[in-house]
């Protein structure tokens, strides 16, 4: 098969590989697209721990069944589906509670497994037992069912902040991730819903795609520039999805009296240590959360989210190459442009 195998930092190449075989328990994959995330961006220009060469990344993946090893029950053989990433170990308690992106052992599909920039990929037989292969309708575009994936990871995050109708809410940054909390917060009938980023470029989409009211901050004073645009007001719920870590002492600085803040985006780990006024939460009932990857039935729900339409997904690809470009593909996203890109591996 044809896939692109990662060969260290900026290093990527389109080879002819084996095709992977489903064995006992294991299930293979025919990818039919596979967008790139900003994690996909980091190991393509810095390396990761536990991406080792040569290696196949990509882990926001659709496709359809091909191969079911002995064992598997199903979905069966020609089912459109999309593969959830996090595969835990089975045995520790986080497993246990089916929450499998905290497991202490986690090996998530397109790092320590092989993942989807390729034409196939092989779900191992932890992840298949776990359910990671999601049945998705047929109608569902092909394209918008590749943010699925990111989509997922959101909604665990919205999780958190529980917003409701009528709530003032914020996202701090204006990348895929960011828009789409945006848009879930419209969703939830959030009003207004502001989006604040340092480039004019990105946050052209939040009035392209009618996500709320965008603010471009441009002074060393984001706070005031953020709470003139807002009339003054103080928001509800507030999402950092952007890894300065700056913004996560502003968000607390702008959010009102029980306010529930989502810390969505890490920050750079030679630097995470904020300075926080703990009284301040306490008297004010300030909640902070932070939020890592998803689990199944984030996927489930962000599924069901695409096809009624709640978000207009396929609006969010701006850019799609063959399989053949995808070092054009990781150019344009190193470049910012666009919102979100999808590898075709058809």
């Amino acid at each position: 098969m044809k896939a692109a195998v990662y060969h260290g930092i900026r290093d990527v190449r389109v080879e002819e590989v084996d095709t992977p075989a489903a064995g006992p328990g294991e299930a293979v994959i025919r990818v039919l697209r596979c967008a790139v995330c900003g994690t996909d961006k980091r190991v393509y220009l810095h390396g990761q721990k536990n991406v080792v060469p040569p290696a196949i990344t990509g882990h926001e993946i659709v496709g359809t069944v091909h191969e079911l090893g002995d064992g598997v029950d199903g979905p069966a053989v020609g089912t459109r589906v999309i593969v959830a990433t996090p595969i835990g170990c089975g045995k520790c308690i986080y497993c246990h509670r089916e929450q499998y992106n905290l497991c202490e052992e986690i090996k998530p599909l397109g790092y320590d497994y092989a993942g989807g920039f390729a034409e196939y990929v092989k779900v191992p037989a932890r992840g298949v037992a776990q359910g990671n292969i999601i049945p998705i309708p047929d109608s569902v575009d092909a394209d918008a069912a590749a943010l699925i994936e990111p989509l997922s990871c959101v909604l665990n995050g919205q999780e958190y902040v529980n917003a409701q109708p009528g709530d003032r809410a914020l996202v701090f940054g204006a990348g895929p991730i960011g828009l789409m909390h945006a848009g879930v917060f419209q969703a939830k009938g959030c009003d207004p819903v502001f989006v604040a980023d340092v480039s004019a470029e990105r946050l052209a989409y939040v009035e392209e795609l009618g996500l709320g009211t965008p603010i471009h901050t441009t002074s060393d004073d984001t706070v005031a520039e953020i709470l003139d645009a807002a009339d003054g007001e103080k928001f509800d719920c507030i999402v950092t999805a952007c890894s300065v870590k700056a913004v996560q002492g502003y968000a607390l600085k702008l959010a009102r009296k029980k306010a529930r803040v989502s810390f969505f985006a890490g920050v750079p780990k030679d630097d995470p240590v904020l300075p926080i006024d703990t009284n301040h939460l306490h008297y004010n009932e300030i909640s902070v959360f932070g939020a890592f990857a998803s689990n199944n039935r984030h996927y489930r729900e962000a599924a069901e989210m695409v096809a009624r339409g709640d978000l207009a997904a396929e609006k969010f690809v701006t850019h799609k190459f063959p399989l053949d470009d995808i070092n054009a593909a990781f150019a344009a996203i190193e470049a910012g442009h666009g919102i979100k890109i999808v590898i075709d591996c058809e």
